[in-house]
């Protein structure tokens, strides 16, 4: 954990929508979008630069080159309150996000299908991965068109930020992404709804090219509650 963040990690645990909120778009989607409030609608993307496109393409082979990734991450939500856990990922097609306890939460995308699974109510939600933009972080090609469109291009000293919104429905939420310039390596995303409120996600200690066991990008509701019977033995 960051110096800065841990006089805040004793906080009270995220509300069920800020997590939510937290996981949808700063992953790249709006899986969940009816479960969020209505989003800030992103600016007419203007024509990229030379440099823009450059710095785009960087990006894409950045992502299209993660076979697999394992990484902690912090969520700070605007009241202050935190969330860490694990995030991994094998593409195409799968996905994990772990919340620590006491934050009951995870999604898993397991090649077709996004859950997200409260465990405290035992209630999985299912959505077609190919329903969601999800499929554009997670596809074989990662491409910066398309679903998505690149509202924002900014550079700071040894910094690269962009702003995504979904083509089709601009309406529905933005997410801004901030990355290391030399060499490119995701540091951070926030996601900004209507009211101009930021949910920040940063990604620490990302690790590549593991092998990762594929169970963890399964969901079988019988034996999490197997395994929550042994372990209330």
């Amino acid at each position: 954990m960051i110096d800065g963040f841990k006089n805040l990690s004793a906080a009270a645990p995220l509300k069920r929508r800020q997590v939510v909120t937290g996981l949808a778009w700063s992953l790249g989607a709006l899986a969940l979008a009816p479960m969020m409030p209505g989003l800030v609608r992103g600016a007419l993307a203007a024509a990229p630069t030379d440099a823009d496109k450059k710095d785009l393409q960087r990006i894409e082979e950045y992502f299209t080159g993660i076979t697999t990734m394992q990484a902690r991450f912090l969520q700070l939500s605007p009241n202050g309150r935190t969330a860490e856990g694990n995030l991994f990922i094998s593409r195409p097609g799968r996905l994990r996000f772990e919340y620590d306890p006491p934050v009951p939460y995870l999604l898993v995308v397991d090649g077709s299908q996004v859950i997200f699974y409260d465990k405290e109510l035992d209630t999985p939600t299912y959505v077609s991965l190919s329903s969601t933009p999800l499929e554009f972080l997670l596809g074989p090609t990662v491409k910066l068109s398309g679903s998505v469109t690149v509202t924002n291009v900014e550079r700071r000293p040894g910094i690269l930020r962009i702003t995504l919104v979904q083509t089709s429905s601009p309406k529905d939420g933005q997410v801004i992404i901030t990355f290391t310039e030399r060499p490119i390596e995701v540091k951070k995303w926030a996601l900004v709804d209507a009211k101009g409120t930021t949910v920040e996600v940063a990604i620490f200690d990302p690790r590549l090219g593991l092998k990762l066991d594929p169970k963890l990008f399964t969901f079988d509701n019988k034996r999490v509650q197997e395994n929550r019977g042994r372990s209330n033995n």
